[in-house]
C-alpha cells in the first residue's frame, strides 16, 4: 500500500480530514494550480524553480500563495527523512480559497497543499529501449492561451489525448499547436536530434516551460552541444536522428517509434544527458 503524507496550509494531517469544505472551489472549478517534484537522496531537484514557476501561475490565475517557500521545503524534506522516503514524489497544489461562487470577484487567498509519496520510475525497458508515440490530429496546444504556460489542475485534454495514444497501441501523443508547429507530447516537453545538434519548441509555440527542458539547455550549454529553439514540423521529427521527452518525473525518455517511423535504440545523446541530469539531481 502506498503511504501519502499531506501538509494543507502549513499544518501535517491525515489525507482522511481533508474536508470537501476545503476542496470544493478547485474539485468544482479547477481554479488552481500546481507543480511536481522529485527528491532523489532525500535531496528535492531544483525546488527554487518550481517555487517561482508555481507563483507565477497563481499570479496568471489571480490569487496569492501564502505559504512561504523555504518553511514548505523544510517540511517537506523533514518528511522524507521521517519516514524513509530517499526517492520521492512531491506534489504541491494551490487553488483559491472556499467560496462557492463561479466568480470569486477580489477573492485572492489560497489553499497550499503538499502531497509526498515514494515516487515509482517508470519501467527499466522504456529507459533502454524508447517509448512509441503517435502525432495527434485530434487535440492541439493553444499558444495563444496565457494558461499555455500554466500547470493548472485542468489535465483533461492530456488525459484524452495520451488515451487516444493508448487506443492505438501506443505509449503517449505528440501535439501540435493551431500552428502546425511541435509543441510537446501530453505532459512533457519534445525534442529532437539531428547531426550533432538538438532541437526543441520554443516557449511561444504554447508550450509549459520545463524545469527539465531547462536543466538539458544548460547542459548543452555547459558541453558545447549546439541547441536550438524555434518552431518545427512534424516532418523533422522524421529525419531526426533520435527524439526524446523530458519531465521531472521520468527525466529523460527516449522515443523509439513515431507512428512506424524507427530510430533503433542506440540514444547516444540522449544517454549522454540522462548521465549528466541524473549527477544533477543527486545535488539537488
Amino acid at each position: 500500500m502506498v503511504k501519502n503524507y499531506y501538509c494543507l496550509n502549513g499544518r501535517r494531517i491525515s489525507g482522511e480530514v481533508i474536508s470537501f469544505g476545503k476542496l470544493k472551489r478547485g474539485f468544482l472549478y479547477g481554479d488552481g494550480v500546481f507543480e511536481t517534484l522529485r527528491a532523489e537522496d532525500y535531496r528535492i531537484f531544483r525546488w527554487d524553480d518550481h517555487w517561482k514557476r508555481l507563483q507565477k501561475g497563481a499570479d496568471i490565475c489571480g490569487f496569492e500563495i501564502a505559504e512561504e517557500g523555504e518553511n514548505l521545503r523544510r517540511k517537506i524534506e523533514t518528511v522524507l527523512r521521517k519516514n524513509g522516503l530517499d526517492r520521492a514524489y512531491i506534489r504541491i497544489s494551490v487553488w483559491r480559497k472556499e467560496t462557492e461562487s463561479f466568480d470569486p470577484g477580489d477573492e485572492s487567498r489560497s489553499n497550499v497543499l503538499a502531497l509526498v509519496k515514494k515516487h515509482r520510475a517508470y519501467p527499466a525497458r522504456f529507459y533502454r529501449e524508447g517509448i512509441r508515440c503517435i502525432v495527434s490530429k485530434t487535440y492541439f496546444k493553444n499558444e495563444k492561451s496565457p494558461l499555455s504556460c500554466v500547470k493548472t489542475f485542468n489535465y483533461l485534454e492530456s488525459i484524452l489525448a495520451r488515451g487516444e495514444a493508448r487506443k492505438q497501441g501506443y505509449d503517449d501523443n505528440i501535439l501540435l499547436n493551431t500552428e502546425g508547429h511541435l509543441a510537446s507530447a501530453t505532459v512533457s516537453n519534445l525534442f529532437f536530434v539531428k547531426g550533432k545538434k538538438i532541437f526543441t519548441p520554443s516557449l511561444d509555440c504554447g508550450i509549459l516551460p520545463g524545469i527539465t527542458r531547462k536543466t538539458v539547455l544548460e547542459i548543452c550549454a555547459r558541453h558545447g552541444v549546439n541547441s536550438e529553439e524555434g518552431k518545427f514540423l512534424p516532418e523533422d521529427l522524421e529525419s531526426a536522428d533520435e527524439v526524446f521527452l523530458t519531465n521531472t518525473l521520468m527525466s529523460i525518455m527516449p522515443v523509439r517509434e513515431i507512428r512506424g517511423v524507427f530510430r533503433g535504440k542506440e540514444f547516444r545523446l540522449a544517454g549522454f544527458l540522462m548521465k549528466e541530469l541524473k549527477a544533477r539531481e543527486s545535488e539537488g
